[in-house]
């Protein structure tokens, strides 16, 4: 709500580096209905492969933690969660999949939010679903060992005031329609976190929400792209980016353009992802191990088994793992590192 005030967006002069992300941003909207009439198979696929990585890098982001097959299990719901990291995997598992279907039915307002934070907790009875009892503070842990405070959230004693508000003023401009949605989002987005609300659940819950605002307002490349994966792979610039544009927040003299500048350039990168895998797979002609072997042709540098997988959401991981061996006995790739760390580079 210090970001989305009444009138104060009407007088926003958007340097041009943002402006050309959000023209960028809009023209891969315009391809979206293209590439659901083209590729209705592949976009299903990519989907599947989205829910899972969304779940997984926006938990990890926070430090949770489960194995592979653990998280397989848990995706599929095959398994009960056996502890608190597996609880909140599922609880956020449940929580996407209800955006993923249900996101025009979704009002934006206080009470939503609180009944998200709920069911992201819901298999942690007791500890969702309300806003925070007690003051908490966001800290930085130097090299030395010692902390300080990099920024003060609202008081719990306001928290619900201006949650209200936020939701109050974000539907106002919506309505209106004479702001850009994606800088509403994103500065959404950024009240939200400088209030941080909830005593835990904060980072996960901002990233669920940027969801259900991005396909509100048309944007669905989170369906099929995972921004999550994204943010976690950009995580110090994220926190960078976060860092600085709350600095004198609370006086509502803080800096806008930082924020949104990480926040539309992920958005982007993501729509770009879409259309190279997408597109990999519509013009590259020939079976799926001759796939698999373009694409690590086309990679610079060092890359990952799971990098060239989302390059070809549907081929089986076998056949990923057939081509990786045969192109190492064939010496022309080795790998360096072993375990989660591997990575690879073409000899």
């Amino acid at each position: 709500m210090k970001s989305i005030e009444y009138n104060k967006l009407q007088n926003i002069a958007l340097p041009m580096n943002i402006v050309r992300l959000l023209t960028a941003i809009n023209e891969y909207k315009g391809k979206q209905d293209l590439y659901k009439q083209q590729s209705p198979q592949i976009l299903n696929t990519l989907k599947e492969v989205s829910v899972i990585q969304s779940t997984e890098s926006s938990n990890r982001i926070e430090g949770i933690y489960t194995s592979n097959k653990r998280l397989s299990e848990i995706m599929s719901n095959k398994v009960e969660p056996r502890d608190r990291s597996e609880s909140e995997i599922a609880g956020y598992r449940d929580v996407l999949n209800t955006i993923h279907s249900a996101y025009d039915a979704i009002p934006i307002n206080s009470s939503v939010i609180l009944q998200l934070h709920r069911d992201l907790y819901k298999f942690s009875p007791g500890t969702g679903g309300s806003y925070k009892n007690s003051n908490n503070i966001i800290e930085e842990i130097l090299q030395d060992g010692s902390k300080f405070i990099r920024f003060k959230p609202v008081d719990m004693f306001y928290t619900s005031e201006y949650m209200e508000q936020l939701c109050n003023l974000y539907n106002y401009e919506v309505s209106k329609e004479s702001v850009e949605p994606l800088v509403l989002i994103g500065l959404f987005v950024l009240d939200f976190l400088c209030i941080h609300p909830f005593n835990d659940g904060n980072g996960r819950m901002s990233r669920l929400i940027t969801l259900l605002l991005l396909y509100r307002s048309g944007y669905d490349v989170g369906r099929f792209i995972s921004i999550e994966k994204i943010i976690e792979d950009s995580k110090e610039t994220y926190y960078e980016s976060l860092n600085k544009s709350s600095m004198l927040w609370h006086e509502g003299e803080h800096n806008i353009n930082i924020w949104l500048e990480y926040f539309l350039g992920s958005i982007l990168r993501s729509y770009k992802e879409l259309e190279d895998r997408v597109g990999l797979v519509i013009n590259t002609k020939g079976s799926k191990s001759e796939r698999v072997e373009k694409s690590i042709e086309g990679v610079l540098g060092y890359f990952t088994k799971e990098q060239i997988r989302n390059l070809c959401p549907d081929v089986a991981q076998a056949t990923v793992n057939r081509v990786f061996d045969k192109l190492k006995n064939d010496k022309k790739i080795e790998v360096v590192g072993s375990g989660r760390n591997a990575k690879w580079k073409k000899i």
